[in-house]
């Protein structure tokens, strides 16, 4: 699907979505929550059980550098 965009012909779905989160495309942005999840797990020393809380912090330091 093509979005317009004013005055200079269309965006890819994928192309709109990367301009809107700051030129970091769905892909880049969850390979670097997946690394910062996983620094995070290590550094509490690999615990089990932890995955999802590490996964929601990571997802929230990434966004919050991404979208500044």
């Amino acid at each position: 699907m093509m979005i317009p965009r004013k005055g200079r012909g269309f965006l890819s779905r994928r192309a709109a979505a990367k301009r809107a989160k700051g030129g970091i495309d769905e892909e880049k942005l969850n390979q670097m929550i997946r690394e910062k999840a996983y620094f995070l797990w290590e550094e509490q020393g690999r615990p089990v059980g932890e995955d999802v809380n590490n996964w929601i912090k990571a997802e929230k330091e990434v966004r919050s550098k991404v979208e500044r």
